[in-house]
């Protein structure tokens, strides 16, 4: 796989800076910090605050850039489960990483992810018709259980919306909200909003 260079990572963010307000100075952190992860696979939370400060971790965390997690080996699909803070480990998030490939290598977003989904084992048709969904949820930063099975069945998914909700968890494009869902309560996610981000860039 090819490695992206540092130029070509200050380009992607110099082309977000404005829509998220990002300095000169912070373009060139976060283009380092995601660098550093794309080559090294992980990084401890102390190394990846030394690079971008505490302020680009915690928007690296709510794009869903990165993941913290506890350990090499922890795969767990709650971003909120290990706390951004000392002592974790933050990684990539596979859905992110695809798109900011894509985007690198000057391909579309959704074709990345609809490569990713057909890796988790969809068939070409449905992993096109999810990545589609994935994007749409994108746009919005939190998304109920309702908001997915509304967008698979403008998709064409309809019968498939328990199945989508593990695929889309596994692939990375959206996480429960652990500390906001009651009892009764339709689940509410998170969204990637790298996705949406890519996918504007795209257009």
């Amino acid at each position: 796989m090819r490695k992206p260079s540092r130029e070509e990572l200050m380009r992607f963010w110099r082309a977000l800076a404005g829509e998220l307000g990002l300095s000169g100075e912070e373009v060139g952190r976060l283009a380092e910090l995601t660098h550093r992860l794309l080559e090294e696979g992980s990084l401890a939370y102390e190394e990846a605050s030394s690079l971008a400060g505490e302020d680009l971790l915690l928007l690296a965390h709510e794009l869903a850039l990165v993941v913290p997690s506890r350990g090499p080996g922890d795969r767990c699909l709650e971003w909120d489960a290990c706390p951004l803070g000392p002592g974790a480990r933050l990684r990539l998030n596979p859905a992110a990483e695809a798109v900011l490939r894509a985007c690198l290598e000057g391909r579309d977003a959704h074709e990345a992810l609809s490569s990713l989904l057909a890796e988790l084992g969809l068939d070409a048709d449905r992993a096109r018709g999810l990545a589609r969904v994935a994007l749409e949820l994108a746009r919005e930063r939190v998304i109920t259980g309702s908001d997915v099975a509304s967008a698979c069945r403008s998709q064409g998914l309809e019968g498939f919306e328990s199945q989508a909700v593990a695929i889309l968890k596994a692939a990375g494009a959206i996480s429960p909200l652990l500390a906001t869902t009651w009892p009764g309560q339709d689940v509410r996610y998170r969204t990637c909003v790298l996705l949406a981000l890519a996918q504007m860039l795209n257009d």
